[in-house]
Formats: C-alpha cells, sequence, structure tokens
C-alpha cells in the first residue's frame, strides 16, 4: 500500500507508515479486505503461472494440452487485472496523466485530484452497468467453457464486479481529498 501522505509503500496490515508515521485509518475490515485481495491475486497468478506450463510442456512434449485451458489463461489474465487495478485503485497508486496538475498549487491539485475521482467514479459506473448487461446476455446464452464446463458469465463476472470496487474506491478517495479540504479550511 501506498502512503496517501508521503508516497512510501508500506503493508496495509500496519497501522502506520514506516516513513512518516501517518495512521492508517482504513480500519480492521479494510485490513483484511486488503490481505484477502492479496491472497485472491497470488493465488490466481500462480494458478495462471503454472496453467501456462502445464500447456507449454504438454504440447512440446506429449502433443496434447488442457482442454480449455487457454480459456482459463484469458479469463484469469481478467480477474488478475481487475483485482490489480482495484488493489492501485486503493491506495491512488494507479496509472495518472497528470501533467497539469502538476504545475497547480497544492490547494488547486488536491481540488483536481477530487473532481478527477470524483469523475472517475461516474465512468465506473456506467462501465459497472454495461459490463453487467454484457454478462447477463452471455447469462442467457448458457455458453460454458471446455475447462471443468464453468459457464462463461461466471468467468466473467469479475467484469461488473471490478468496476464495482474500483468505482466505489475512487469515490471514496474523492471524498477523502474533499474532507480534507474542508478540514483545512
Amino acid at each position: 500500500m501506498q502512503c496517501l501522505k508521503c508516497g512510501a509503500e508500506f503493508d496495509p496490515i500496519r497501522f502506520e507508515c514506516p516513513v512518516c508515521a501517518a495512521r492508517n485509518q482504513d480500519g480492521r475490515i479494510n485490513r483484511y479486505a486488503a490481505r484477502a485481495e492479496g491472497i485472491l491475486l497470488e493465488a490466481m497468478l500462480f494458478l495462471m503461472v503454472a496453467m501456462v506450463l502445464a500447456q507449454i510442456l504438454l504440447r512440446n512434449l506429449f502433443q496434447t494440452g488442457i482442454s480449455g485451458g487457454d480459456d482459463l489463461i484469458r479469463h484469469l489474465v481478467l480477474w488478475i487485472g481487475f483485482l490489480g487495478a482495484a488493489i492501485a485503485t486503493r491506495s491512488s497508486s494507479h496509472v495518472k496523466i497528470d501533467v497539469v496538475s502538476r504545475l497547480l498549487p497544492d490547494f488547486w491539485r488536491r481540488v483536481a485530484g477530487a473532481a478527477t475521482n470524483l469523475f472517475s467514479f461516474l465512468v465506473c459506473g456506467v462501465l459497472t452497468w454495461a459490463s453487467a448487461t454484457f454478462v447477463y446476455i452471455e447469462y442467457q446464452v448458457h455458453g460454458h467453457s471446455q475447462f471443468l464446463n464453468l459457464p462463461v458469465w461466471v468467468m466473467q463476472l469479475i467484469l461488473p464486479a471490478g468496476y464495482l470496487i474500483i468505482g466505489l474506491r475512487f469515490a471514496r478517495n474523492g471524498v477523502k481529498l474533499i474532507v480534507q479540504l474542508y478540514r483545512e479550511k
């Protein structure tokens, strides 16, 4: 996790940043959720790497492969990407284009940050709705993956869930910035 005060990286389970001693205000439930996200991300990454290696070995040595393995790997990439984006959004360490905001004074930089976060929340809301519609259409089609005969819509649930989580985190970050601005006045 990245400290919002000084930018130093530290373990989200800790209560305070080791560099500037800023307190982690997220609370116990959020710390457990952060840890669960990390474990889930690590497990999926391990599964994806193991699956890719198994596919390579089986194809090169035995001229066979795991049925539906490539489909599972594609969906694991989706899950890993969305979970990674959610984790990055949690600590505001996601990719940003902030050339203009670097030129602004501190107060206006935070105003721009709050506006950007709230706009990103709205965009994620639209994307949540659109991806939920997409998953519902996949549900109606009754498509199944060759890997363990899993329904395709189940593997695609990360789309609306991921956008929802990311959107809520943008909203939380935006509201935090607004609260900080009001407290400093």
